[in-house]
């Protein structure tokens, strides 16, 4: 396959784009891409498609693969001594739910999380998919809040996700999902296609003793407790429970996990834009990754929780892979740790 971009706005396509970034991700609600062009001033419908604070739809193609449906954020011309140049990005529809504050009520009684949600997110024009439903006991936000923070306060607590699709809707999806999902690639440290591989472990997010506990009168009340077999020192981590966690001891036990996440980043870039069936590297994949070097010595199944396409100056076409091991991501202790 060529790996053509394409760019569909208002019903006409622009492609033979010099400069590719396209990035998709489990933890943003909204995907991104940015994309550079020379740029010729004479060009009217290149003008109109792209003019400063217009807000115009556009879907983004890789080939025939719909990968992005949103709207333009910026536009950016250059001119220099040797040419003029037109860099044009933008994010999936969710980047207004991001952006934009609550304009109505602050206090809602939804009893699910998806009602919720599609009730904040149809004056933006973003339709709500979900595969199941969390149960909330109504809802408070605070003013100025926006959107997502609201949706993500009271989806967090349950190891929810919430991401965009390539059409543009918000998912709501369970992570614990995630460790089901077959591998679609096997990375080896030295063979294709696996570039570079980076990892880094920092301690100091990680903790022996997560303690989460309700608070009336500055008192702590229930508690629940979750220890961590991992750290070998006394290092404690105690924090109140908000409106939205009704369990703390569910509480604490997402607190290690959420701790070991951020204590771990592992990353890989690949040679091109689709795997060896063919697919794209996209989000919510499953790839097995070994790379002694960077102290992975076990073979382990991690999920692709961002992917960036891009086009490197001296590779070519490069999909660098943001991943993690998928119990973490669903709140669980990972059964391999591929560290030891």
């Amino acid at each position: 396959m060529s790996d053509e971009i394409r760019l569909i706005v208002n019903g006409k396509t622009f492609k033979n784009w010099s400069g590719v970034t396209i990035t998709q991700a489990l933890d943003q609600a909204a995907d991104a891409f940015s994309v550079e062009a020379p740029f010729d001033p004479e060009c009217a419908e290149l003008c109109q498609a792209f003019r400063p604070f217009d807000y115009q739809p556009v879907q983004v193609y890789l080939d025939d693969d719909l990968v992005l449906t949103g709207i333009i954020d910026k536009v950016e011309p250059k001119l220099s001594a040797s040419d003029r140049t037109l860099t044009v990005s933008g994010r999936s529809l969710a980047g207004k739910i991001i952006d934009c504050s609550i304009d109505g009520p602050l206090e809602y009684n939804f009893k699910f999380l998806a009602d919720l949600a599609i009730s904040l997110c149809a004056p933006f024009g973003i339709t709500v998919q979900w595969p199941n439903n969390r149960p909330i006991e109504g809802a408070r936000a605070t003013y100025g809040q926006t959107v997502y923070e609201l949706l993500n306060s009271l989806a967090a607590p349950a190891n929810l996700m919430l991401y965009s699709d390539e059409k543009g809707q918000l998912i709501i999806s369970w992570a614990k999902w995630l460790k089901n999902i077959a591998s679609s690639a096997s990375l080896v440290e030295g063979e294709s296609p696996l570039l570079s591989v980076a990892a880094s472990f920092d301690s100091s997010q990680r903790f022996s003793k997560y303690k989460a506990a309700t608070q009336y009168g500055g008192e702590s009340n229930i508690e629940g407790v979750a220890n961590d077999s991992g750290v070998p020192i006394s290092r404690p981590h105690l924090v109140i429970v908000g409106d939205a966690d009704t369990d703390p001891r569910q509480t604490a036990s997402r607190q290690r996990t959420r701790a070991i996440a951020s204590a771990l980043a592992i990353s890989a870039s690949v040679t091109g834009w689709r795997n060896s069936n063919g697919q794209l590297w996209t989000k919510g994949q499953a790839v097995t990754l070994k790379a002694p070097s960077v102290m992975l010595y076990k073979e382990a199944k991690y999920s692709i929780v961002g992917a960036t396409t891009r086009i490197d100056t001296s590779q070519g076409k490069v999909t660098d892979l943001r991943l993690m091991l998928p119990e973490i991501l669903g709140g669980e202790i990972p059964q391999v740790i591929p560290w030891e």
